[in-house]
């Protein structure tokens, strides 16, 4: 028994095989870009698809959405997850008006509102969500056959879909 439970302690799950003849892990990468996909449609869509004057776009959102290079697999008591995480860079924090960090990609998904000045200013002092990182995975679920679960953690929040 010892044997067996030694076994299973050094079994990468992630090379086994689907019935697509994909392992486990390109199976998840595979699902993982069709995700990235959607979510990006849905930024082009939301985010990008108003005509801007004020500024040039540097597209840093856009060039910032990544797939995790690692598969992470979580054991315990009441079973096995594996998952790999979609996620914006660093070059998508960016300084507010007080000085403080904040990301771009959760205040455009969340909505934003200031106080102040710049407070009734479209797009400066305010914007309604756009929740594109949200429709993005609703998108992915409708894209395919047997879509994973897939969790959204925005400001220490989780959101499953």
């Amino acid at each position: 028994m010892s044997n067996i439970r030694k076994q299973l302690r050094n079994l990468d799950v992630s090379k086994l095989r689907m019935k697509t003849g994909r392992t486990v892990e390109q199976e998840m990468r595979y699902h993982a870009s069709i995700l990235a996909d959607c979510i990006m449609e849905e930024m082009q869509d939301s985010i990008y698809d108003y005509s801007n004057k004020a500024y040039k776009r540097t597209y840093d959102l856009w060039n910032s959405l990544y797939i995790d290079d690692k598969m992470r697999v979580d054991v315990s008591s009441k079973g096995t997850s594996l998952s790999i995480s979609l996620q914006f860079s660093d070059e998508v924090m960016h300084e507010n008006f007080f000085g403080e960090k904040i990301e771009v990609a959760t205040i455009l998904n969340e909505g934003y509102q200031t106080h102040g000045s710049f407070a009734d200013v479209p797009m400066l002092g305010w914007r309604d969500e756009t929740n594109f990182i949200d429709n993005g995975i609703l998108k992915y679920k409708q894209k395919v056959s047997n879509p994973f679960k897939v969790k959204l953690s925005i400001n220490n929040e989780e959101r499953i879909f």
